[in-house]
C-alpha cells in the first residue's frame, strides 16, 4: 500500500482544490471492491489518479481503465501512476469520455466525472459493463443539495441538482438493477445488475 504517497497525493489534490473522494465514501468503494473480488474497474474521471491509486493499492488483482478530459489532470494521474507503481495495472486515458469508445468489459463502472453528463455516460458504457456488474456512482448527495434543493442559492446550480436528483431516482427505480443508495462521503449509489433468467 502506497500510503505516504497517498497522503502526499490527497494533500496536494486539497491544496489545488481539485475534487477527490470524501474518505467514508472512498473506504467503502475498497472494501466493495475486495470483497467481491473485482478484478477490472472503468473509472469516468481519473482527476489526478487518486481513487484509483487507492483502489488498486488494496487490491493487487484489480486492473483500471480511467478516462479524464483535463490535460494537466491527465498528466499529473500519470506521473502519480507512475510513482505509485502501478502502471501495469491503471490505465489513464487523456479523452472526452463522452465520445471514447473501448470494446473491454468491465466489472464495475465507477462514474465520478461531470455530473451532468451521469445518465449520457451510463448509457454509453453499459455495453462495457458485465452482465452482472455494478455501477457505482460518486455524489450523489452533492453537499446536501439533492435531498434539500432549497438549499441551492445559486441559480445555475439548480438544473444541475434538479438532474442529479432525477438520475438517483431513476436508478433506485431501474428494473435491470438492483439499486441502494448510500449516505456515504458524499452519497454513493450502488447498482447491480439484476440476473437475466431464460
Amino acid at each position: 500500500m502506497n500510503k505516504q504517497l497517498i497522503e502526499t497525493i490527497k494533500q496536494q489534490a486539497l491544496i489545488d482544490k481539485i475534487p477527490i473522494m470524501e474518505e467514508d465514501g472512498l473506504n467503502y468503494v475498497i472494501n466493495y471492491l475486495k470483497e467481491n473480488d473485482i478484478e477490472s474497474l472503468l473509472e469516468i474521471g481519473t482527476a489526478v489518479g487518486y481513487s484509483s491509486i487507492c483502489f488498486a493499492s488494496s487490491n493487487p488483482k484489480l486492473k483500471i481503465v480511467t478516462l479524464e478530459i483535463d490535460k494537466e489532470r491527465h498528466s499529473m494521474a500519470k506521473e502519480n501512476i507512475r510513482l505509485a507503481n502501478l502502471e501495469e495495472r491503471i490505465v489513464p486515458i487523456l479523452t472526452d469520455a463522452r465520445k471514447y469508445d473501448l470494446p473491454d468489459k468491465f466489472e464495475v463502472l465507477f462514474l465520478d466525472g461531470p455530473k451532468a453528463h451521469n445518465q449520457e455516460l451510463l448509457e454509453k458504457y453499459l455495453k462495457n459493463l458485465k452482465e452482472d456488474g455494478t455501477i457505482i456512482v460518486d455524489n450523489m448527495f452533492f453537499h446536501g443539495y439533492i435531498d434539500s434543493p432549497d438549499l441551492v442559492e445559486k441559480k445555475r446550480l439548480r438544473p444541475l441538482v434538479k438532474k442529479l436528483a432525477k438520475f438517483r431516482e431513476d436508478m433506485l427505480n431501474h428494473p435491470d438493477f438492483e439499486s441502494e443508495y448510500l449516505e456515504i462521503g458524499d452519497g454513493l449509489l450502488i447498482c447491480k445488475r439484476r440476473k437475466r433468467y431464460g
